[in-house]
């Protein structure tokens, strides 16, 4: 390992003795110090550089990573991020789900590619990470910069493992904390009231908002149910798909297994929904002889196609509105199904178990405390019961 002071003149290129001021051949005071060294397999290798520090730091940097056994070619760390991301986006095609990549290309477009997409891997640096998160944040909003960071760090990862870089400088810098939004749900009377103004803007939504409520299931499964998946007499639906909309409103359609093993499951129907699905079903009959086959049999649908939820959302926040109920968002009714199981049973497992969930954490930390309300209730209740009764005997 080495140091050479040369001249970086065009044409010229020749050792500069150390002190000396000029190139002694063309006169230029322009230099450059070019760290020499012997890479594992014994090629002779060589990195210039402006400064004689950054010269001898690099010579440093590779003879340790050689004496560790971590040493990686340079010339691998060069590659750009965006050229990385384009060979990681195409490998992980098939191996994530449509609508995960989606939503990943939509955070690489707007936040990662205009920040660091031109640099290179290892001149990547934690100040330029910190900038970018600050600039997504400033851009959207702290859980969007969360997820910026997250998509660089698996990036980041992947160089690592593929042997381009020697560390992933985002890994130790905190996701952005964006404040707690509380859970919100419906009461049974709130539900009712919001679905009864949803009858008279559409009433082929009603159905399926309803159902969505109180069996808990994700979106993307009840607009992938199938009149197979439904045994009215056992009040049980089978889930073992998903029906996602890729790109936003007027985008594919991605057709994809349960969420997770557990998800694919049954679900047992309270009654109150058996009626009116039924009479939904009368009105509406599943989906026949279309052009897909895989629309074969489809419950719920519009115009020959599956509902979409931006358009079944616009309703739904539209007769919240008119009920004057809190207006939730068509994907957290499954918080009120949740809320709802609990509030009937007091049972977590159980509730854990209907929405298909491996434990209890998230049904404790999400669900179930956005229906703390009805414990009051109970102790209310209660208190003015046995109030009411001491009363009495003491009169």
């Amino acid at each position: 390992m080495h140091i050479q002071r040369r001249c970086t003149t065009k044409g010229c290129r020749r050792a500069v003795p150390a002190g000396a001021r000029t190139c002694r051949w063309c006169g230029s005071r322009r230099f450059a110090y070019v760290a020499r060294y012997v890479d594992p397999s014994g090629r002779e290798r060589s990195e210039s550089f402006e400064r004689a520090a950054d010269a001898e730091a690099f010579a440093l940097t590779q003879e340790t990573g050689k004496t560790t056994g971590a040493w990686i070619d340079p010339a691998k760390g060069r590659v750009r991020l965006r050229v990385f991301h384009a060979t990681w986006r195409t490998k992980a095609d098939g191996r994530l789900a449509a609508t995960t990549l989606d939503k990943l290309d939509r955070t690489w477009r707007l936040d990662i590619e205009p920040a660091l997409g031109g640099a290179r891997l290892a001149e990547i640096t934690r100040a330029d990470v910190l900038d970018m998160v600050r600039a997504a944040k400033r851009r959207s909003s702290a859980w969007q910069a969360a997820e910026a960071l997250k998509l660089l760090r698996l990036l980041l990862n992947a160089a690592v493992d593929g042997e381009m870089i020697v560390r992933n400088v985002a890994a130790r810098i905190a996701l952005p904390q964006a404040p707690a939004k509380p859970v919100l749900v419906h009461t049974p009377e709130q539900l009712q009231a919001a679905l009864e103004a949803l009858r008279t803007m559409e009433k082929r939504y009603v159905v399926p908002v309803m159902l969505d409520a109180y069996s808990g299931l994700r979106w993307s499964e009840l607009v992938a149910l199938k009149d197979d998946d439904i045994d009215a007499k056992a009040r049980r639906v089978r889930v073992d798909e998903r029906l996602t909309e890729v790109g936003g409103s007027g985008g594919e359609w991605d057709w994809s297994p349960a969420k997770t093993v557990a998800s694919a499951d049954i679900v047992d129907l309270p009654r109150i929904v058996m009626k009116p699905l039924s009479e939904h079903l009368l009105r509406y009959p599943p989906l026949r002889d279309t052009d897909d086959p895989r629309l074969e049999g489809l419950l719920f649908h519009r115009d020959g196609r599956p509902l979409r939820r931006q358009s079944v959302g616009r309703a739904w926040q539209s007769a919240c509105t008119t009920a004057k109920v809190p207006a939730i968002r068509l994907e957290w009714l499954r918080h009120t199904g949740a809320s709802l199981a609990y509030a009937a049973t007091g049972d977590l497992k159980a509730v854990a178990r209907r929405l298909r969930h491996r434990d209890t954490r998230m049904v404790d930390r999400i669900y179930v405390r956005a229906y703390e309300e009805a414990g009051r209730e109970t102790a209310d209740a209660i208190d003015e019961l046995a109030t009411r009764r001491l009363g009495r005997a003491r009169s």
